[in-house]
């Protein structure tokens, strides 16, 4: 008897293990599919669209990659928003909206002089929203990541 159950358990326990290999594969193929471009985007029709990055006091979230940029490197040389700039302007009729979250202002300013020096040829547009929790989930800038949620509790 105890031989049958020992050899019924590690055959479920190798079909939970391979049950579970399926499903990471397939979650991680949607997980690919979701996150494409603009996954946090602000449509305006035919006017163009803006990309949501969040201003903190000390930091700034670029939300769509998840990656985080410490005030004062913002334009420093290995700086991931310099691409993510390079790429979202690159495009027409695309601009960058900061939520500026209380304390976030010069984060912005630097953003937004970082991007003028980037492109000093070029028209910058920016936008711009004073944001706090509530607002972020009124405009359902999707579901806020739980990364987010973390660093917007009190």
């Amino acid at each position: 008897m105890i031989e049958i159950f020992g050899g019924v358990f590690a055959l479920l326990l190798v079909l939970f293990l391979l049950m579970n290999l399926f499903a990471q594969a397939g979650l991680q193929e949607r997980l690919e599919q979701v996150s494409e471009e603009g996954a946090y985007k602000i449509g305006w029709g035919a006017s163009g669209s803006g990309f949501v990055v969040i201003t903190f006091p000390d930091h700034m979230r670029i939300i769509e990659t998840g990656e985080t940029v410490n005030q004062g490197s913002v334009c420093a040389p290995q700086s991931p928003f310099i691409p993510y700039a390079q790429r979202i302007y690159g495009g027409d009729r695309r601009q960058l909206i900061f939520a500026i979250l209380e304390g976030g202002v010069a984060t912005m300013a630097e953003a937004r002089n970082c991007l003028r020096a980037l492109m000093p040829n070029r028209q910058i547009t920016i936008g711009w929203i004073i944001a706090d929790n509530e607002l972020l989930k009124s405009v359902s800038i999707g579901d806020i990541p739980p990364h987010i949620q973390e660093t917007l509790a009190p």
